[in-house]
């Protein structure tokens, strides 16, 4: 243990640590803050949608029946229109576009494929804006819960001619989640894609982290002849065994570090009010292959990252072991990279949906969980054979 804890040391090292934690802020800034900043303060109407969506689970928890709905989006569209007449009768903006009472809006809204005016356009577009505490918007969230719910239902009856794009059993996972119920649950698209990119690019920055924190320790050693001393001790060559092992703990341990700390930064957003609502809900386009809660798909897309990081670290021990310098292994590594890079876009964009690009390639449910595994797999077996390959190779 005492060898394993100094072959760590020599993976930890602070400068290299500290280039890590400039990247990795870099890398937040540039691609991950968006996710965070945005979420309850970005486009319209989907802050409303958003609020709405907690606001219902607070109420009616994890799923809602449609006369639940019905009864909130009354009561909650009721306080809206008695807003709405306060500013129309206080507003000359209003009145000036011929809008005394909800009803006229109704009207213009009606007419906003046609031509109007620009009068009637300014005032249409101040109950949207900040001045009417976006009013409009929170009226558009709500017609598009009460238009969604069923939504899975109704296309299940639809035509032929939709059904043609899915095979059989995405037919019947389709039947499956209206007959279980999980179409009622309560969750966004919004909510799923800040959830999914943010996922996506904290794999990315893992496996850019890994790869720089575990590659240079054979590097290192060969490049001051470090080994020849170590093939001359009592542990012998097995000492590749004892380094191999230390780059697995440090790659889980710094995996285990950026989860936390990046999962406190995500947390922020409140999405874990969500954490018991199926993903399969009537107000998201998302369609699972299995049936899931937005919590279990988080818990999955660690589990993920645990495993690609530990084939990445496992990866970088081999092309260490065949990299006489630091500048011939970061040539190497570059390409890996980018083939890292895929390979994330392919788990993460629509883990565990029908709309997966790996899952669209191979139509294989649980796709994502064979390519990890192969990745995994097939980098233990190289790492093995180098392990083997060491025990009887030249020492020059």
């Amino acid at each position: 243990m005492r060898i394993i804890l100094n072959e760590m040391k020599k993976i930890w090292n602070w400068k290299l640590l500290a280039i890590i934690v400039i990247v990795s802020a870099m890398f937040y800034i540039m691609f991950m803050s968006y996710y965070i900043d945005h979420y309850k303060h970005g486009n319209h109407p989907h802050q409303e949608t958003v609020f709405y969506a907690e606001e219902l689970t607070r109420l009616y928890g994890v799923s809602i029946t449609a006369e639940e709905l019905a009864d909130y989006i009354a009561g909650a569209r009721a306080l809206l229109i008695e807003r709405a007449e306060g500013y129309f009768q206080t507003m000359p903006i209003f009145s000036d576009a011929g809008i005394y009472s909800f009803d006229d809006y109704t009207l213009l809204r009606e007419r906003q494929g046609g031509e109007i005016s620009s009068t009637e356009s300014n005032a249409h577009w101040t109950l949207l804006g900040e001045e009417c505490d976006y009013l409009g918007f929170k009226l558009q969230s709500l017609e598009f819960f009460e238009e969604r719910y069923g939504f899975i239902s109704k296309i299940i009856g639809d035509t032929e001619s939709y059904w043609s794009f899915f095979n059989e059993k995405e037919k019947d996972r389709y039947a499956e989640i209206v007959s279980d119920g999980e179409n009622r649950s309560i969750l966004i698209d919004w909510t799923l894609w800040h959830t999914e990119s943010y996922a996506f690019y904290l794999s990315i920055l893992l496996m850019l982290a890994v790869l720089a924190l575990v590659s240079p320790l054979l590097v290192s050693d060969r490049h001051g002849n470090m080994h020849y001393l170590q093939y001359s001790s009592k542990l012998g060559r097995r000492v590749m065994r004892v380094q191999l092992v230390a780059t697995l703990l440090s790659a889980l341990m710094l995996t285990t570090l950026m989860i936390l700390i990046f999962g406190v930064i995500f947390s922020a957003n409140g999405t874990h009010l969500f954490w018991y609502n199926n993903m399969n809900s009537d107000f998201s386009s998302v369609r699972t292959v299995f049936s899931m809660t937005y919590g279990g798909w988080v818990v999955a897309a660690i589990i993920f990252m645990y495993v690609l990081t530990l084939g990445v670290s496992m990866l970088a021990f081999v092309l260490s072991r065949f990299s006489g310098n630091l500048i011939t292994l970061v040539m190497k590594l570059i390409p890996v990279f980018a083939a890292l890079v895929f390979l994330c876009i392919g788990v993460f964009n629509g883990m565990f949906c029908m709309g997966n690009k790996l899952y669209q390639l191979l139509r294989i449910f649980g796709v994502e969980v064979y390519v990890c595994g192969i990745f995994v797999v097939v980098a233990f077996a190289a790492a093995w054979s180098v392990l083997r390959r060491e025990r009887r190779v030249d020492v020059a």
